[in-house]
């Protein structure tokens, strides 16, 4: 058996004033996955998306250097590169680009947040 205590007059007091949070102006298009990405991009450097001729992969392995694994989906390497050149040109991205991001399944909306992620990731010293 419930208790209701008429002295508060609760029902009417909660439906007078409803129990909205704060709304965002924004929804967020990069998905948390993505957005891990956009942090391992912070670390790759320029040379990392260009494909390493002979002399350079047999300069890697004599010295040991380490490279950037590309990444198995086409569209999360597609914001890889995006991410990776973003942070080396800032607001002067080559258009092949932005329609290589987009050919890839982003939308237009997306690429000024990811600019901004990037912007504000802080910058790996390799």
């Amino acid at each position: 058996m419930a208790f209701l205590d008429l002295a508060f007059d609760l029902p009417r007091a909660a439906l007078a004033t409803p129990a909205i949070g704060p709304v965002r102006a924004t929804v967020s298009r990069i998905a948390p996955l993505e957005r891990q990405v956009l942090h391992l991009a912070a670390a790759d450097t320029r040379s990392s998306l260009n494909e390493p001729g002979r002399i350079a992969r047999m300069l890697r392995w004599v010295f040991a250097v380490k490279t950037a694994n590309r990444l198995a989906d086409p569209r999360l390497e597609a914001l890889r590169r995006f991410a990776v050149l973003a942070r080396v040109h800032g607001d002067a991205l080559p258009d092949a680009e932005v329609d290589r991001l987009i050919g890839a399944g982003f939308v237009r909306e997306a690429l000024a947040e990811i600019c901004e992620l990037v912007a504000a990731l802080p910058r790996a010293t390799a």
